[in-house]
C-alpha cells in the first residue's frame, strides 16, 4: 500500500481541523437543534480523515487535541464544544482502537456504549456540582433512568450514522481526496 506524503498528510489534517472547527462554530450560532446536531456529527467525522494511514491514530489525536483547544478558545460558551470535547470528538479513535485491538463486535459496541455514559455522567456530575446547573430540569417529567434510555438510543443511532459515512468515505472519497504516492 502507498503511503501518503508528509504534506498531503498535514493538508488532509488541516482540512479535517478546518471542517470541525468550521461545524462547531456553525453549531454554536444556529438556533435550530437539528442543523447544531449534524453540525456536531460532521465535526465529530473529521477525526476519521488521518486515521486509517500510516501513523493514523496519532495524527487523530493530534487532530482532536487541536479542534478541542482552538474551539475551547473560539466559543468557550457554546455547550456543543464541550459536547464535542466530552462525547463526541474522540469517538472516532475509541472507535479505532477497539476495533484494531478486539475482534468482537458486540463487545465494542458494549465498551462504547460503556464509555459514552460513563462520560455522560461525569458531564451531568460536573454540571451539577462544579457549575452549579441542573441539567434534569429541561426534563422534569422524565427520570434520570428515561434520560440516559434516550440518550443510549441517540447514540446508538449516531453509532450506525459514523459507521455509515465513515465507510462512504474510506470506500469513495478517500483515494479522491488523498491521493497516494
Amino acid at each position: 500500500m502507498k503511503r501518503l506524503s508528509p504534506g498531503l498528510m498535514a493538508a488532509g489534517m488541516g482540512m479535517g481541523a478546518a471542517v470541525a472547527l468550521l461545524m462547531l462554530f456553525a453549531a454554536g450560532v444556529t438556533k435550530l437543534i437539528p442543523v447544531s446536531a449534524l453540525c456536531l456529527f460532521v465535526a465529530s467525522l473529521m477525526t476519521w480523515v488521518p486515521i486509517r494511514e500510516e501513523r493514523g491514530a496519532l495524527f487523530s489525536l493530534i487532530l482532536y487535541v487541536f479542534v478541542s483547544l482552538v474551539s475551547l478558545l473560539i466559543s468557550r460558551s457554546s455547550v456543543y464544544t464541550y459536547l464535542y470535547i466530552l462525547l463526541f470528538g474522540h469517538y472516532g479513535l475509541v472507535r479505532f482502537i477497539l476495533r484494531v485491538k478486539l475482534d468482537d463486535r458486540f463487545l465494542t459496541i458494549l465498551i462504547r456504549l460503556f464509555i459514552f455514559n460513563l462520560l455522560s455522567a461525569a458531564g451531568l456530575a460536573v454540571c451539577e456540582f462544579i457549575v452549579g446547573y441542573d441539567v434534569m430540569t429541561l426534563v422534569p417529567e422524565l427520570s434520570v433512568f428515561a434520560v440516559f434510555g434516550i440518550m443510549q438510543g441517540c447514540f446508538i443511532v449516531y453509532m450506525l450514522l459514523y459507521r455509515f459515512f465513515t465507510y462512504l468515505f474510506d470506500s469513495a472519497l478517500r483515494s479522491l481526496l488523498l491521493p497516494r504516492r
